[in-house]
């Protein structure tokens, strides 16, 4: 309830900052000063809480910086970049990576969750663009998200595990982002989640794997030694429609790595990799996920049965 009305409060400062002057309606400087203001001061809000607060403030801040991301993405009060942008600026994705860092007193599990999903929406590109808008680059850089959201990849709560992969997708579009992320042991966690995890993990965690995979020799390798093309080939042929779907790309990639065509340009890799988040969303909303499984606490490898 709380976190539905920080978000609400945030919108309607928003809604109300951004109203035009009712005697200056074509000032427009006046309109983007009072906009930037009002997201200045709800993010410092935000800030504060993620800061000094207690951990269900806590929780209640990463509830609505999360929900007010996605929230940008289908209408206003803020264009989606603006608002990513006043993020990473503002320090809000460094907070929240060290709620993901906190002490267990200090931050719950819901917590966690919630500062999981506000990377995940604040790294994801505009929809409008094929361009790569550099947020998931600062989440992976500057703010130091890789190594904490590899962890969760094993945690013993499925929502935690389906969250982080999710954010390994949305991060794995950036290749910088895939770099650090093989070089922090993403594949063996994510391998262990597509054979072990839920139906939600399972299809979270393949669209983890076809994104770092995606323009990366690299990410073949790490997937076949791993044992990914066994286990991926298992998924093609007996998983359900949806896991069928998910893995057809990938499991050619691993069959067949001499074949991968990489892009040698930016613009061409964020574009194939948007068309790859759409198929994968596309995946995702068709599917009704059961999380019935959980990957083991001790991690082991898809070869071991």
């Amino acid at each position: 309830m709380r976190a539905r009305a920080l978000f609400h409060f945030i919108t309607v400062v928003a809604h109300v900052a951004t109203a035009q002057p009712q005697q200056q309606l074509s000032a427009e400087e006046e309109h983007e000063a009072r906009a930037q203001q009002a997201l200045k001061d709800s993010l410092k809000d935000a800030l504060a809480m993620l800061k000094h607060g207690s951990a269900h403030a806590k929780e209640q801040a990463a509830a609505g910086i999360a929900n007010l991301a996605i929230e940008t993405t289908i209408s206003q009060p803020f264009h989606p970049v603006t608002f990513r942008n006043a993020c990473v600026k503002a320090g809000v994705v460094d907070e929240l990576v060290r709620l993901l860092d906190a002490p267990e007193e200090a931050a719950t599990p819901q917590a966690r969750y919630h500062a999981l999903a506000a990377i995940e929406a604040i790294a994801t590109d505009d929809p409008s663009t094929e361009l790569d808008n550099g947020h998931a680059l600062a989440a992976c850089k500057k703010s130091g998200a890789v190594p904490p959201i590899v962890r969760y990849l094993m945690s013993t709560e499925s929502n935690l595990q389906v969250a982080a992969a999710a954010c390994v997708a949305v991060l794995a579009e950036n290749p910088e982002c895939q770099t650090l992320l093989l070089r922090n042991g993403a594949v063996d966690p994510l391998l262990t989640l597509s054979k072990y995890g839920g139906d939600a993990a399972k299809l979270r965690a393949i669209a983890a794997l076809d994104l770092l995979a995606l323009n990366n020799p690299a990410a073949h390798d790490a997937i076949s030694q791993g044992g990914g093309l066994k286990l991926l080939q298992g998924l093609n042929k007996f998983g359900g429609a949806q896991l069928r779907e998910a893995t057809a790309s990938l499991v050619s990639g691993v069959e067949a790595p001499d074949s991968l065509t990489v892009a040698v340009d930016t613009a061409g890799h964020a574009k194939a990799a948007h068309q790859a988040r759409l198929k994968h969303s596309k995946v995702w909303r068709s599917a009704t996920p059961v999380a019935r499984a959980q990957a083991p606490q001790q991690m082991r490898s898809p070869d071991d049965e």
